[in-house]
């Protein structure tokens, strides 16, 4: 398995989207990982006016894998930023920002609106 096919993996079990209307912040995180560890959040883009956060911490601990290591930067750029960039990833994005209310669903509950982790 190459390194884009494990941290897919870890992000489907790992994983959750946090809506922060407060912050207008959508995070992609692992489910233990705090939201506020400024150090490892990697900025995605963004969903109307809302900002698309990475955090990547507890991920690098178990992978050893640095998002911005020579090796991975691009692999792991071209993943994430095709995983937002889904129609159904922006869909699921709209709805939460239109909801506008605070939410944590683990990835592996909505699998579905991720299908480019299904590849």
């Amino acid at each position: 398995m190459d390194i884009t096919g494990a941290i897919k993996t870890y992000v489907k079990s790992y994983y959750c989207v946090t809506y922060e209307p407060k912050f207008k912040n959508l995070i992609l995180h692992d489910e233990l990982d705090g939201l506020n560890e400024s150090k490892s959040l990697i900025p995605l883009g963004k969903s109307g006016e809302v900002n698309i956060l990475l955090v990547w911490g507890k991920i690098e601990q178990i992978t050893g894998v640095q998002y911005y290591h020579k090796d991975f930067q691009n692999d792991l750029s071209k993943l994430f930023l095709g995983l937002i960039r889904e129609d159904k990833t922006k869909n699921l994005f709209k709805l939460l920002r239109s909801e506008n209310i605070s939410v944590n669903l683990p990835i592996n509950e909505v699998l579905d609106e991720f299908p480019i982790l299904n590849d």
